[in-house]
């Protein structure tokens, strides 16, 4: 971040303001000091800065109030705030969130941290115009493209589509083109194996919104607060931002419909991590058939070249044979003779046509391999065939609950 960017520093404590001073000066930052709720708030409305550091408790006017203020003045309501405390609770943190805060540090805090979190929050501040009025475009668009269509028809629409998307990408434009339509603004994470996803709709994310998502009771389906909203599911989470709540109607329509559409998402974000286990699993399969079908071409072919030199042994004993017993009468020393060679050429051909040896060698190669596929492949469906029909009767009970109003 320049350093010419603005700090504006609001603790009542010296003690603190010196130690962020400290933190900010080797950075190439100049704060400036506020001591008091009002002084802040007075400071940064006459000369609106680039990032405000405001301390939770100060005698007074405190730093939620602070924060309540500059979000209604439209001088300093896109200003990213930090606020400054020495509780780390979530009540703390939603809290703070309500009032408009963009992140959340709490002290003692590392130099380091808190000028990364300030150079975050520029780029933010930077990006969110351009995402802004990209999202009011889209908002447009999607208003124009789906009017007259009723809220539970945008949903069926959308259930109807939702298994022929074949990515998280694909899923989450789809869905954000839904609550645009209800005129939400959302965020969602999509987390399968420890993999985090985020997908944003509109103003970007803020850090403290990936905290509340992260920190929130996933065993909880809903997690109310504010005009603001978390839905979770087995595998993502929905930040709504702007839940109607003024408007009871609406509000309890948007409530019911979310669990359909997010339901439907879930389950096809299992459906497609699943297909993509399956088409790792044919991978795999076919490498195994191919050493197999290897292996076996391999002892086909030393067996037929093994057959086809002791087929000309057995002829060149003949051969030899006739030519001996043609000779003049045999003496009882040539005929031991003619039997020794007899026994000695049958004995090589039957060491060169008997292929059990080999045999055994070979199916002592391919009986693991062919146990282990198999093994593999029936994890596969069974795992695939739990999660499908844990999805069903998850959507099942789903659908069983909604009231439309």
């Amino acid at each position: 971040m320049p350093s010419k960017a603005a700090i504006l520093a609001i603790d009542d404590d010296k003690v603190s303001q010196k130690m962020i001073r400290r933190a900010l000066e080797p950075a190439g930052y100049v704060p400036s000091p506020a001591y008091s709720g009002e002084e802040g708030l007075a400071a940064a409305l006459e000369n609106p800065p680039d990032v405000i550091l405001l301390d939770v408790e100060m005698p007074g006017m405190n730093g939620y109030d602070v924060c309540t203020q500059l979000r209604q003045d439209r001088r300093t309501r896109d200003v990213p705030v930090i606020f400054l405390s020495s509780h780390s609770s979530l009540r703390e943190r939603m809290q703070g969130y309500e009032v408009g805060a963009d992140d959340y540090l709490v002290k003692p805090f590392e130099a380091e941290n808190l000028v990364a979190r300030i150079g975050v929050l520029q780029r933010f501040k930077a990006q969110r115009a351009d995402l802004l009025d990209r999202y009011e475009a889209a908002k447009h668009t999607a208003m124009i493209a789906m009017t007259g269509t009723s809220e539970l028809g945008t949903a069926m629409q959308f259930l109807e589509r939702s298994h022929s998307l074949d990515s998280l990408d694909d899923l989450a434009d789809a869905l954000f083109e839904v609550t645009r339509v209800f005129e939400l603004s959302c965020c969602l994470l999509v987390c399968v194996d420890d993999e985090q996803n985020w997908f944003v709709d509109g103003e970007g994310i803020r850090p403290l919104e990936k905290e509340l998502v992260l920190m929130s009771d996933r065993a909880q389906r809903f997690v109310d607060f504010g005009n603001r909203t978390i839905i979770n599911y087995q595998y993502l989470s929905l930040l709504v931002r702007n839940m109607p709540v003024h408007d009871m109607q609406r509000y309890g329509r948007t409530k019911d419909l979310l669990p359909l559409l997010l339901s439907a998402v879930d389950t096809r974000i299992a459906n497609l991590f699943a297909e993509e286990a399956m088409m790792r699993q044919s991978r795999e399969l076919l490498a195994a058939f191919g050493r197999i079908r290897s292996s076996v071409y391999h002892f086909a072919r030393n067996l037929i070249r093994n057959q086809e030199q002791s087929d000309r042994l057995l002829r060149d004993m003949l051969q030899d044979l006739n030519q001996d017993f043609l000779r003049l009468g045999l003496e009882e020393d040539q005929e031991a003779y003619v039997l020794n060679r007899i026994d000695s050429a049958v004995e090589e051909a039957i060491e060169k046509i008997d292929a059990s040896d080999a045999l055994r060698d070979t199916l002592l190669v391919l009986l693991p391999s062919l146990r282990s596929v198999y093994h593999q492949q029936q994890e596969m469906v069974d795992t695939f065939t739990a999660s499908h029909n844990r999805a069903q009767s998850n959507a099942a009970a789903n659908l069983g609950d909604i009231e439309l109003f």
